[in-house]
């Protein structure tokens, strides 16, 4: 997925480029190891379904990886897709300046 100056790596580019063309694993393999259905692997595939918390446990436990991978690839495309549809926000009216008081240093603690 491509918006604007930013390339956005989707979950379903990764199962398809990586785990499906690389490693050979079939969608319809990938579905029985995560025990959904096979269209609901295709559809992430192919980017018409979103990858929820459940699927990205299940996707890191079949695929030996993280969920927080799956999860920061959808939370990526997600804001991809917010900022193009919001653009410069400009009916928002701002409150507080970023880091204006501190708190993006006291969350990070």
């Amino acid at each position: 997925m491509s918006t604007g100056p930013f390339l956005v790596v989707s979950p379903g580019s990764v199962l398809r480029q990586k785990i499906v063309e690389e490693l050979g694993i079939s969608q319809e393999a990938l579905a029985t190891a995560t025990g959904v259905s096979r269209l609901t692997i295709n559809e992430i595939v192919n980017e018409k379904r979103a990858v929820t918390a459940e699927m990205a446990l299940k996707l890191a436990t079949a695929l030996g990886t993280d969920p927080e991978l799956w999860l920061n690839l959808q939370q990526d495309v997600d804001l991809a897709r917010a900022r193009a549809k919001l653009g410069a926000m400009s009916d928002v009216r701002v409150l507080r300046k970023p880091d204006e008081d501190g708190l993006e240093d006291r969350a990070a603690e």
